[in-house]
């Protein structure tokens, strides 16, 4: 199974498991739902895929690395306390809250969820005084003597033995607890993951010319090489700053995240051919201004790797563009919606600015539980922080157009309606929204005619229409603004 089934399939347990009848009542009861075990590779997206399952379905996601647990942080401290059996007091043992049950009350009581994902990372590494505990949890969903909340999901994940040391064999008598899923690295997945993800070009278009390097364990006489797809995409978030900050990167730089000589070299060589064909000012007036080449180049003849190194930076420079462009989108109807909520407290000049600080420091709290217990995507905390400074700046500005200066030189506010200055503001950024899509536009256009032309050859038009597609802001910008144009991509994509 790949890291996208695996996605799904949590998908549906979560959905299964959080079902209840017309009473009220879960349907499978907390004895009988088993949880997800996610066995595979370290670094193919175990833990990532449970969270955004969690997000997706709406349900609270709480995290434990179980290396780091004892029996007694799982379980609790003991406590004596005295206790009186047919009338003989004696001292009895027993234990205080679960750590992990006390954390998952409190992200309860503070997200307003009573539905939720655990997930127990490493748990085939717990130690030998865990194991029983471990057991008991995975049939009875208990730390100790302190249940699981009723609407809390179990999910864990590990390692085979022959990638962790510490890792150990689970036996029947565990694997009868649990529904297991058995990962294996899969490029085809990834890959679509990797596209929303705008994971650099020159990783994609490597990876289509050498799929044997996206996974990689071996020993050798000097240890273990590695590389992962979680190398790759740190790779790729980093390389892509360098490049912005013109920072040299090398064959030092990228062995300190592809640890295979042999991947290490290749990737070194073929990245200097991507630069150096990105570096094409023709390429650059394409996808700045959509200004086509007097004479579109026949790459048909041309090698497979330069083919494949044009085409994936065409189409990393369109998903960027045009992910900021719905980025942009988002950020000023989210600014609409915080305009119209105004309305009702019915600022004035003089209070404007009062008023917009403490509706975003309202907004500021919640988004700060949010991202405590992380259900705060990152876009939307930079979507958040923008609008904060963008509410200040146009409130500032709308207090100025309230001035004006009388004949004898003193200001005086001017009687106006505050929210139509704040929404013309708006109206000006939604103006020039619309002026990117249209330049956006005519860049998509000249591309797809570019593509056209010059990826002559069945295999890389056919991977450049696809992968145009694969991207949902860009599908939803083709779609909705350039009928046409999508039908043909669509066409093309298909063969």
């Amino acid at each position: 199974m790949n890291i996208q089934e695996a996605k799904e399939e949590l998908c549906r347990t979560i959905k299964a498991y959080t079902a209840k009848n017309e009473a009220g009542l879960y349907r499978i009861p907390q004895l009988h739902r088993r949880p997800i075990l996610l066995m595979g590779p370290p670094g193919i997206g175990k833990t990532a895929v449970v969270e955004q399952a969690a997000m997706e379905c709406g349900v609270a996601f709480l995290s434990y690395a179980m290396t780091h647990h004892t029996r007694q942080s799982a379980i609790g401290l003991p406590v004596i306390r005295q206790q009186t059996f047919h009338g003989e007091s004696c001292s009895v043992t027993e234990y205080t809250m679960s750590e992990i049950v006390a954390d998952i009350l409190r992200t309860m009581e503070e997200t307003g969820k009573e539905e939720g994902v655990l997930f127990l990372d490493e748990i085939n590494c717990v130690s030998e005084t865990l194991l029983p505990t471990m057991l008991r949890l995975l049939q009875f969903k208990t730390f100790g003597s302190h249940r699981l909340p009723e609407g809390w999901i179990i999910a864990a994940a590990g390692n085979p033995p022959r990638f962790n040391r510490s890792a150990r064999e689970f036996d029947i008598v565990t694997l009868d607890r649990v529904r297991l899923l058995t990962l294996e690295p899969d490029l085809d997945a990834w890959r679509t993951y990797a596209l929303r993800r705008n994971i650099h070009g020159s990783v994609l278009s490597y990876l289509s010319l050498k799929p044997e390097h996206f996974y990689v364990f071996r020993r050798t006489d000097l240890g273990k090489e590695f590389v992962t797809p979680r190398s790759w995409e740190d790779l790729s978030r980093t390389l892509e700053l360098y490049e912005e900050l013109a920072l040299p990167a090398g064959e030092a730089f990228f062995s300190q995240y592809l640890q295979c000589a042999e991947v290490c070299t290749s990737f070194a060589s073929y990245y200097r051919l991507y630069r150096s064909l990105s570096a094409d000012t023709r390429l650059e007036a394409l996808t700045s201004s959509g200004q086509l080449p007097e004479h579109v180049p026949n790459l048909a003849e041309a090698p497979a790797d330069e083919r494949l190194c044009i085409a994936e930076y065409l189409i990393q420079n369109l998903h960027r563009q045009l992910g900021a462009w719905k980025e942009h989108q988002l950020l000023l109807q989210s600014l609409s919606y915080f305009i119209n909520g105004l309305v009702p407290l019915q600022p004035d000049f003089p209070s404007l600015e009062s008023i917009c600080q403490e509706q975003l420091e309202k907004r500021g709290n919640s988004l700060q539980k949010k991202k405590e217990f992380g259900l705060l995507p990152r876009q939307e905390e930079e979507r958040e922080l923008l609008l904060a400074d963008t509410i200040k700046a146009w409130a500032s500005e709308a207090r100025l157009r309230g001035l004006r200066t009388d004949t004898s030189g003193f200001e005086s506010r001017q009687i106006s309606d505050v929210i139509s200055v704040m929404k013309s503001l708006a109206a000006d950024a939604f103006e020039e929204l619309e002026q990117e899509a249209l330049r956006l536009e005519s860049v998509l256009r000249a591309s797809v005619t570019f593509a056209r032309a010059a990826f002559r050859d069945g295999l890389t038009a056919c991977l450049f229409f696809t992968e145009l597609l694969e991207q949902p802001e860009t599908a939803e910008f083709l779609k909705k603004r350039m009928g046409t144009e999508y039908e043909f991509c669509i066409k093309e994509a298909q063969g």
